[in-house]
């Protein structure tokens, strides 16, 4: 059996279309029905369905995906393994909360892929819940999250650092001479803030249900530098990690509001399943960041 063949089925059951296969592998699309066709020749079953425009995978083809994603990554391990340490090949696949993507992962996997030029670094933003299922179902071979303290019995978490939270407003906003926030005056705000499921957004409505303090009114983005835009152009106020909006602060673009409350602590954290085989470039990335951090 020809491993291309896994490769190609896995590829369709991820695109649902033989011709998207066959754009992404550089294939025909008659190489791609071929090659599915000898799977279910050689297999006796069949493996897709057409369901409107998409291909489907039957019951018999999702039996056989368990199975083909377990050999296929366990050829990459191998791969890995056997490889020379330095200019390693294969793909790292990282997933990471978009202010860590934008303000503060890329110089180290900047430094990462000079050392190993040939190496794929798929890096994917999300929010914190969906990444760390991401890394237990093997989508990530680590994430780089934003979150309270992971605590999973299949993972293994590494605090990097802790990160500061502030509230920003426009330069001209009526807090802006606050020497001390009391929540009752977010009462009186309209509170910008991340989509639903980010951490500090958690955090911060924990607070506010705690305080009995409810908002006048809310708007949600899920874009950190829409959120920021909101915050200077004076439509509300906003809390965001202190990375993403360093600059914005210095430039006098928003000002800082004081906001310092016990309940909100997030840290910066590498995850990878605690039965991961870390990889030199894994372990790489790992000391890489904890060592500069």
């Amino acid at each position: 059996m020809d491993l291309n063949y896994f490769y190609t089925f896995k590829e369709v059951a991820k695109w649902g279309s033989y011709t998207k296969t066959g754009e992404e592998l550089g294939y025909a699309q008659s190489s791609v029905t071929t090659q599915i066709k000898k799977l279910e020749d050689h297999f006796r079953v069949r493996l897709f369905e057409r369901v409107g425009r998409k291909m489907r995978l039957t019951q018999s083809g999702e039996e056989l995906y368990y199975y083909v994603d377990r050999i296929l990554a366990l050829m990459d391990e191998a791969e890995e393994r056997i490889s020379n340490e330095h200019n390693l090949r294969g793909t790292l696949r990282i997933g990471t909360v978009e202010s860590l993507a934008a303000y503060f992962i890329t110089p180290y996997i900047k430094e990462l892929k000079i050392r190993h030029p040939e190496l794929k670094i798929l890096l994917e933003s999300g929010l914190c819940p969906n990444l760390k299922e991401g890394t237990l179902d093997g989508t990530f071979d680590l994430s780089i999250l934003l979150d309270r303290y992971v605590d999973h019995p299949e993972l293994t978490a590494i605090p990097i650092r802790e990160e500061t939270l502030v509230m920003i407003a426009s330069r001209n906003h009526r807090l802006q001479h606050l020497k001390e926030m009391d929540l009752k005056e977010l009462e009186e705000e309209t509170l910008i803030l991340t989509e639903e499921g980010c951490p500090y957004r958690v955090l911060l409505e924990q607070l506010l249900l705690e305080g009995n303090v409810q908002a006048r009114s809310v708007i949600s983005f899920s874009s950190l530098e829409a959120i920021k835009q909101c915050v200077a152009d004076d439509l509300g106020i906003a809390i965001l990690p202190e990375i993403a909006v360093k600059k914005e602060i210095e430039s006098g673009k928003v000002i800082q509001i004081p906001f310092d409350h016990e309940g909100i602590s997030i840290y910066t954290q590498i995850v990878y399943q605690k039965k991961k085989w870390l990889t030199p470039p894994l372990n790489q990335l790992i000391s890489s960041l904890t060592e500069n951090n």
